[in-house]
C-alpha cells in the first residue's frame, strides 16, 4: 500500500538533501488524475511508460528560507502501488526514481 505523508518526506529530505524537516511545517495533498494530465515536463517518458491510465499522486510541499520543496509519489489508482517519486526544487525538477520494482510490474 501507498500513502506517503510528512513522516515519509522528512526522512526522504534528509536522507538525499542532508535537510531536516519539521514535519508540522509539511503540507500534504493526494489527487487522482488521468495518465494524461500528468505534465510531460516533469515526468518522463520512462515514467510515463509505468503509469496505468489513472494514478493517485500523494504529494508534500515544505518552503524553507527561500526554497519551495515538492516531493511527488504516484501509485496505481487502482492497486495503490507506488510507482514513482519526482522531487521538484523552486518548480525544477532534481531528482525522480522508480519505486515500482520490474517483478511487481510483471515483467
Amino acid at each position: 500500500m501507498c500513502y506517503y505523508n510528512a513522516e515519509h518526506f522528512a526522512i526522504f529530505m534528509s536522507s538525499q538533501f542532508g535537510i531536516d524537516v519539521d514535519e508540522e511545517e509539511v503540507g500534504e495533498e493526494s489527487v487522482l488524475l488521468y495518465k494524461e494530465e500528468l505534465d510531460e515536463n516533469l515526468v518522463s517518458e520512462e515514467l510515463l511508460s509505468i503509469s496505468p491510465e489513472m494514478v493517485l499522486v500523494h504529494s508534500c510541499v515544505y518552503n524553507k528560507e527561500e526554497h519551495e520543496w515538492l516531493v511527488c509519489v504516484a501509485a496505481n489508482a487502482d492497486t495503490n502501488q507506488p510507482l514513482f517519486l519526482i522531487c521538484l526544487n523552486n518548480g525544477k525538477k532534481i531528482h525522480e526514481e522508480v519505486l515500482l520494482r520490474d517483478k511487481d510490474n510483471g515483467k
